[in-house]
C-alpha cells in the first residue's frame, strides 16, 4: 500500500523528489564562489573563530536551508577590512544584521581604536589655533631683509583682534634707536645686550664705525605693541658697505649716494605710513639735513586708500593719514634738562615743522610727566612732542665712603624713571586706525606689505630721483 500523503488531491500518485533538492543545495555549497571575492581585501585584522560546543562542522548535519548554512561557517568576531583611500563610505562587518547595516553602524572589535575621519582633525587643529595665543617673543625678527624684501616669517607672531599699537623708530647711525626701542619693550638697563630685543650696537661695530640693524626688525610685546626698528637713514656705514664690497645698486640711480638716500627715504615713508607713532632718535641737536630729509619723507608719503565701501569718492577726495612723532633726545647732558634749553629745542622744532601734517604735538612731553619741577605745564607753553632721556648708567662705581649710599645728584632723574615715563605716556597714546577700516594684526600685516610694495614702485620717489642734482 502506499502511503496516502503520496497523493495528490484527484488521487493520482506522484514521485518523491526528496532527496534532489539535497543534493542541488550541497552542490551549490560546494561552487558557491560568493566567500571568495575576485580580488582580496586587506585585511587589518582576523579574530579567531569560536565553536560553541553544541555547533557541528560536517555537512551532513546542517540545515535544510541554504541561507542557515552559509551562516554557520561564517566566524562569531567581524572581520575588519581596510577601506581604499578613494571610497569615503565605511564598510561594515560581515556578521551584521540588516538593521545594523542601515544605521550605518559598525561592531568595532575592542582591539582596534576607532579614529575620528581627517576632516575631523583639521577642524579641531584649526579652532585650536585659532584659539591659542602665539608663542612669547624674546627676540626681533625680520620684516624686510638687508636686500629690502619683504619677509612673512612675521605673520606667525599676530592676531586677529584690533586693539594694538604699532611704534617706529628712525634716526641716524648710533643714536640709540634700537636701544630705547628694546627698553620700551621689555628690556632693563641692567640686562646684557645678547638679551636685548633689538640688538644694539656691540663694541667692535662702534670700533669699525659700522651699523648694527640691516632692513626692518620687527617685535610684538606681550601687551600688543608692534615694535618697528629700522636701518639708519642717511647712513655713511651702508654707502661704505656698498662700495668696499663692490655691490651692484639698480640702474635707475645715478650713483651709490643716491641709492642710499632713496632706500632711506622709502624706509621712512613706509614708517610714516604704518605706524601709530614714529620715535625720532638722535643723540644731539640738531641736524639741519636730517630735519630736511624727514620734510623729504613726509612729501613722498603715499596716499592713504580709499574705503571699499565708499565707492563713489575719488581717491583726491580721501583724506592721508599721518601718525603721531616724538621728538627724542637720546644722551642729554645736564644742559639740555634746563628750562631755557629746553623751551628753545621746542621752539626750533615747532618752526620746522609748522606747516607738517605730521601730528607733532600733544601726545608726550617732558613737562608732562612731572619729573622736573622746572619743567611742567605752566612755564611751558607750547605742547611739542619732545622728551630727553640722558645716558643710560651702565654701572654705578662702589666707592668706600658714606656717599655710596646716597643718591648720586645729575641735575635731572635718573635714566630708569624717564624711560618709564615715556613708555607710559607712548602707551597711553590713542590708537586711531591707520586707514578707514579697522584692522586687525593680521590685516595690518597684510596692509604693510602692499604699502612696501607701493613704496618700492613708487612713480612719486622715482620722479624725485630724477630731479636729484
Amino acid at each position: 500500500m502506499s502511503d496516502p500523503l503520496d497523493r495528490d488531491r484527484s488521487g493520482r500518485r506522484r514521485r518523491r523528489r526528496d532527496n534532489k533538492p539535497i543534493r542541488k543545495e550541497r552542490d551549490s555549497r560546494e561552487h558557491d564562489p560568493s566567500p571568495t571575492p575576485s580580488k582580496p581585501p586587506i585585511i587589518l585584522g582576523l579574530a579567531k573563530p569560536s565553536q560553541e560546543p553544541g555547533a557541528s562542522t560536517s555537512s551532513n548535519n546542517s540545515s535544510p536551508s541554504a541561507g542557515s548554512g552559509i551562516a554557520s561557517k561564517l566566524p562569531d568576531k567581524p572581520i575588519v577590512v581596510l577601506r581604499s583611500r578613494d571610497d569615503n563610505r565605511p564598510v561594515p562587518s560581515t556578521n551584521q544584521s540588516s538593521n545594523t547595516l542601515s544605521t550605518g553602524e559598525i561592531n568595532t572589535p575592542p582591539y582596534i581604536t576607532r579614529q575620528p575621519s581627517v576632516g575631523h582633525l583639521v577642524f579641531e587643529a584649526s579652532s585650536q589655533n585659532r584659539l591659542v595665543a602665539p608663542p612669547e617673543m624674546k627676540h626681533s625678527i625680520k620684516l624686510v631683509d638687508e636686500t629690502l624684501r619683504w619677509c612673512d616669517n612675521a605673520m606667525e607672531m599676530l592676531l586677529d583682534q584690533t586693539d594694538y599699537l604699532v611704534i617706529g623708530a628712525i634716526g641716524l647711525q648710533g643714536s640709540g634707536k634700537s636701544t630705547i626701542l628694546s627698553l620700551l619693550g621689555g628690556n632693563s638697563p641692567q640686562d646684557t645686550y645678547r638679551n636685548y630685543i633689538f640688538q644694539p650696537q656691540t663694541k667692535e661695530t662702534k670700533e669699525e664705525g659700522s651699523h648694527q640693524t640691516n632692513g626692518i626688525d620687527m617685535f610684538v610685546s606681550s601687551e600688543r605693541i608692534i615694535f618697528l626698528d629700522a636701518q639708519p637713514v642717511m647712513s655713511a656705514s651702508l654707502l661704505d658697505n656698498l662700495i668696499r664690497h663692490d655691490k651692484k645698486y639698480p640702474t635707475e640711480y645715478s650713483s651709490a649716494e643716491y641709492c642710499i638716500e632713496m632706500q632711506s627715504l622709502q624706509i621712512a615713508t613706509f614708517l610714516f605710513t604704518v605706524c601709530n607713532v614714529v620715535l625720532v632718535v638722535q643723540d644731539w641737536f640738531t641736524d639741519v639735513n636730517f630735519l630736511r630729509f624727514l620734510q623729504n619723507a613726509e612729501m613722498l608719503k603715499p596716499q592713504t586708500p580709499s574705503s571699499v565701501h565708499d565707492s563713489g569718492s575719488s581717491q583726491d577726495d580721501t583724506p592721508d593719514y599721518y601718525p603721531n612723532v616724538v621728538f627724542v633726545q637720546n644722551k642729554g647732558s645736564v644742559e639740555d634738562f634746563g628750562l631755557e634749553s629746553y623751551k628753545a629745542m621746542q621752539q626750533t622744532l615747532l618752526r620746522v615743522f609748522e606747516n607738517s601734517r605730521l601730528k607733532s604735538q600733544g601726545c608726550v612731553s617732558l613737562a608732562t610727566g612731572g619729573l622736573l619741577p622746572g619743567i611742567n605745564n605752566r612755564t611751558v607753553e607750547t605742547d611739542l612732542n619732545l622728551f630727553i632721556l640722558p645716558t643710560m648708567e651702565y654701572y654705578k662705581n662702589e666707592q668706600d665712603s658714606i656717599l655710596s649710599f646716597l643718591p648720586e645728584y645729575r641735575g635731572y632723574p635718573s635714566f630708569n624713571s624717564l624711560i618709564k615715563c615715556l613708555r607710559n605716556q607712548l602707551f597711553s597714546i590713542p590708537r586711531t586706525p591707520l586707514t578707514h577700516a579697522n584692522l586687525s594684526e593680521k590685516n595690518w600685516f597684510h596692509y604693510a606689505a602692499r604699502t612696501w610694495d607701493s613704496v618700492r614702485k613708487s612713480q612719486l620717489l622715482a620722479d624725485y630721483n630724477r630731479l636729484l642734482p
